[in-house]
């Protein structure tokens, strides 16, 4: 029992420290971009594994959280579609399953935002180039180091976190989706 504690108290501890760095002018910097698209184009949020279902829940919170707006905010996941996913993998390449929905459905001004634990993810850095060709805005949310995403995307949250520590990056990105959706409900 006493290893599992110990276990137990390593992750929180972990997390508490993430927190404590927590990115919070990063997040409302992002928080002002995403409220200047109230009422106008379309986000478009992507990641993979945990971070795909972050970005699926994002997309949820701040689009049907905005519906009683008079602006609200066009929120579409990029993960949500499996038959699109699994038809551009197979079809083209995994590497494309971004890109592809982003070419057929973007446009400029739009804005991508995309959740990565390592920020190394060929799909996400692909999904960005063709993002800023099309003109649009990109976002990256990341852990560990930040990757390749942290320094390609016009704006990054980067939670500073220990290589490997997927959990407590995921629990953090968490939170951020969840702040990123209050910091824009508050905005009359």
């Amino acid at each position: 029992m006493s290893k599992q504690k110990d276990l137990a108290r390593g992750y929180l501890d972990e997390l508490s420290q993430a927190f404590s760095i927590f990115p919070i002018e990063q997040v409302l910097a992002v928080a002002d971009v995403l409220t200047r698209n109230l009422g106008t184009g379309t986000i478009y949020a992507a990641g993979n594994g945990g971070s795909a279902s972050t970005a699926s829940h994002m997309a949820t919170d701040l689009g049907v959280g905005s519906l009683r707006r008079k602006n609200p905010l066009r929120v579409i996941s990029l993960v949500d579609n499996a038959a699109v996913l699994t038809a551009t993998a197979n079809d083209l390449n995994f590497d494309q399953v971004f890109s592809q929905q982003l070419r057929l459905l973007a446009r400029k001004d739009d804005i991508f935002i995309c959740f990565s634990a390592s920020g190394n993810s060929q799909n996400l850095t692909n999904a960005v180039a063709d993002a800023k060709n099309l003109g649009m805005i990109t976002i990256s949310v990341t852990g560990f180091n930040g990757g390749v995403l942290k320094n390609i995307t016009d704006y990054n949250i980067h939670i500073d976190t220990k290589i490997g520590s997927y959990g407590v990056v995921e629990d953090v990105h968490s939170t951020v989706s969840h702040l990123l959706t209050e910091l824009i409900r508050s905005v009359e």
